[in-house]
């Protein structure tokens, strides 16, 4: 792959050169670079798997965690664009945003759901929709560990 100043790239290249290096520390989870872009990896292939792709737009409705960084290196990975959703946001607001935006997938703490719940049918080009927990470890587990993107580097 050719390697360029995109962010994926960067990030990419210090996770090899510093693969068990504490990353991120949230609460009691800790995470190597290399745990966390594998993590980003799985959940970009598992995107890529709904039809995200370069230029989408990827809505990040989550509170601070690894999942919220995962989530956006995931997006740069795929050359999606994340749009950071703010959690206080109500129905009304949330549907303004999703349509407006474009979204074709939310990735969102599971606390959200009945938010989305109210929105989703409104939605039609929302494509996945993926709730932390369960439903996000599975997917993760699920997916390449090492999938192969498209050449980011136009």
């Amino acid at each position: 792959m050719t390697r360029s100043f995109a962010f994926a790239d960067l990030w990419e290249l210090v996770a090899e050169q510093v693969p068990e290096r504490e990353a991120v520390v949230c609460g009691e989870r800790r995470l190597s670079y290399a745990e966390l872009d594998e993590r980003a990896n799985r959940l970009a292939g598992h995107l890529a798997g709904h039809g995200v792709g370069v230029g989408d737009h990827v809505g990040v409705y989550l509170t601070n965690g690894t999942e919220y960084l995962e989530t956006m290196l995931a997006a740069y990975k795929l050359r999606a664009v994340p749009i950071n959703v703010n959690y206080r946001y109500v129905e009304d607001e949330l549907r303004h945003l999703f349509a407006d935006a474009g979204v074709t997938a939310v990735v969102h703490d599971a606390e959200f759901r009945p938010r989305m719940a109210a929105v989703r049918d409104q939605l039609p080009d929302l494509a996945v929709e993926l709730a932390t927990g369960g439903d996000y470890e599975a997917a993760l587990a699920a997916a390449d560990p090492a999938p192969t993107f498209e050449d980011r580097s136009s």
